[in-house]
């Protein structure tokens, strides 16, 4: 925690006649010293990783009004929580809070400080990735309930995307717990913004992106009847085949737009069928295989990034599915929604991952489902997904269609 003051009343320099004349032509405000220490302590008691501001008006010094509500008061476990700075990289600050039941946070998603985006872009226009929002849905949660961990996500659905068509985005996650039962939790999250007009005045409602309900389950050294009950939900589907690969990344992203941050895809291993379902078993890569690592500016500048949701392996999940139905009905797709997914367990560093994906049905609308499962070295699963649906999106060009059989 860092904090910069303005010009004390009373005491130091500002007691000097000349430079209490410069203060006030400028039309800032002095602290007097009572409550200059009040606010010391209040700052100090309240924890958290930040650099402030102490002082009254600034005057003319405040040309990009840049004040803002003090921070909220955090109970002791979410203070020691938020104060880890290698997590939680997409709160930049809190705006409500009600202990155990709600919290509402904002970031602000630009280029600079998110250079993943680069590499998530369409036609040169950055979008922030759906495996991102479910990112920050996580972040909001854990934070919200510090006694937890992840379990996964229910009724995920992508909605109105999020562009940054004019440099930097400012975005709220807002979360609140929903459901009780035993030691799990649902908590309830959604991504909203502002409509803001050229002038930069709010008008109307905000608007929503997307939204989900993430599942927690209590911290505990013995998860065993968890894990179990969470394996008997998961789709089975088999395990993915090992092997060499019949396509690599490379054959791979010439048919998606996704930059080297964001090509979690190591390759397809091989084709499959059930009958009319088709499937694929390929490569997943975690954030430190991928071709460029720094998905983030502290990660540039060589700190750790540490992420809740394990993002990447849901994003080679989408991109796993979308091959398939690339092969299988030459048109690209994008991720709509998830019914159901589950989170076993953190892969070791040195794991190479391997992913199946199997189309489940077909709905109406030109909408794929599907059932993904990644595995580590050991064969037994890392993540699940139940129902991932899929959109045809726009036709494959006819000199970038291909087949899925070795």
């Amino acid at each position: 925690m860092a904090i910069a003051w303005s010009g004390w009343k009373d005491v130091g320099m500002a007691t000097r006649g000349s430079l209490e004349k410069i203060f006030e032509a400028a039309g800032i405000e002095t602290i007097p010293a009572e409550e200059g220490v009040r606010m010391f302590v209040d700052e100090a008691l309240r924890g958290g990783k930040r650099r402030v501001v102490c002082c009254g008006s600034m005057g003319v010094m405040d040309r990009y009004d840049s004040f803002r509500a003090p921070p909220l008061k955090l109970p002791a476990p979410m203070s020691a929580l938020i104060a880890e700075v290698t997590r939680f990289p997409f709160i930049d600050r809190l705006l409500d809070f009600e202990e155990d039941i709600r919290l509402v946070s904002e970031c602000t998603l630009s280029t600079e400080q998110h250079p993943f985006l680069l590499d998530h872009a369409i036609d040169g226009t950055p979008y922030h990735p759906g495996v991102m929002a479910l990112e920050m849905f996580a972040e909001s949660a854990l934070l919200l309930q510090p006694e937890f961990c992840l379990a996964g996500f229910e009724d995920v659905m992508f909605g109105l995307p999020i562009k940054l068509l004019k440099g930097p985005v400012v975005i709220r996650t807002v979360a609140e717990v929903v459901r009780r039962k035993r030691a799990h939790l649902w908590v309830k999250c959604h991504l909203e913004s502002d409509l803001v007009n050229s002038k930069g005045d709010v008008f109307g409602t905000p608007r929503i992106h997307h939204q989900a309900l993430v599942r927690l389950v209590m911290k505990s050294p013995d998860l065993t009847r968890h894990l179990a009950a969470e394996l008997h939900d998961s789709p089975a589907i088999g395990v993915p085949l090992k092997g060499e690969l019949i396509h690599h990344p490379g054959f791979i992203y010439l048919r998606f737009f996704h930059g080297p941050r964001f090509q979690s895809h190591g390759g397809i291993i091989a084709g499959f069928g059930e009958g009319q379902r088709k499937g694929a078993d390929g490569i997943a890569l975690m954030r430190h295989q991928l071709p460029k690592c720094n998905q983030f500016a502290a990660e540039t500048a060589g700190e750790p990034v540490l992420l809740e949701a394990l993002p990447m392996l849901i994003e080679a999940a989408f991109q796993n599915a979308g091959l398939v139905t690339m092969e299988a009905d030459g048109l690209m797709s994008l991720p709509v929604g998830i019914e159901w997914s589950a989170t076993f367990r953190v892969p070791e560093q040195g794991e190479q991952l391997r992913i199946r994906s199997l189309q489940s049905g077909v709905e109406d609308g030109g909408v794929s489902v599907h059932d993904v499962v990644v595995v580590g070295d050991d064969d037994a699963p890392v993540i699940a997904l139940k129902g991932l649906r899929l959109k045809a999106m726009a036709p494959l060009s006819e000199d970038l269609k291909f087949t899925l059989e070795g």
